[in-house]
């Protein structure tokens, strides 16, 4: 059975940082071992959902806020062998529980129908500046 909890004072960090390195989340600071960043940057976070199965996380995303008028869904993620069981719209559902906002979010290219099928549209002028090189990323 799935438990979702939020916040971060129960996420068991090495189970988190496991989690995404296996879905290559957290723009792939988890894969390089970047476990001080990745705590830093959750506990600086407006919302964070994590979906636990006994002990392990499962899967986690967060959203950065104001609380008044943008909300900005990052770093959704859910193993793999766990896709498809309903834990990303667990996760998403709580994330946007209570919340009046403007929810933004980047997708991976195999998640864009998920995020369809919640709702979401494609927004026809939004861009985006990385810190390095990525397949996101128009020429």
């Amino acid at each position: 059975m799935i438990e979702y909890k939020l916040g971060v004072t129960v996420i068991d960090w090495d189970s988190l940082i496991e989690m995404y390195k296996e879905v290559d989340g957290v723009i792939g600071l988890a894969k390089k071992g970047e476990k001080e960043i990745i705590k830093k940057s959750f506990e600086n976070t407006y919302k964070v959902v994590t979906a636990w199965e006994g002990n392990r996380i499962v899967g986690a995303g967060r959203m950065i806020s104001d609380g008044e008028c943008y909300g900005w869904i990052h770093d959704m993620g859910v193993l793999p062998s766990y896709q498809k069981q309903g834990i990303g719209k667990g996760i998403m559902d709580h994330l946007m529980k209570d919340e009046h906002l403007l929810f933004g979010l980047t997708s991976s290219f195999v998640a864009q129908e998920f995020y369809e099928k919640l709702g979401f549209k494609r927004h026809k002028t939004a861009v985006a500046k990385y810190p390095g090189q990525s397949t996101y990323l128009e020429d």
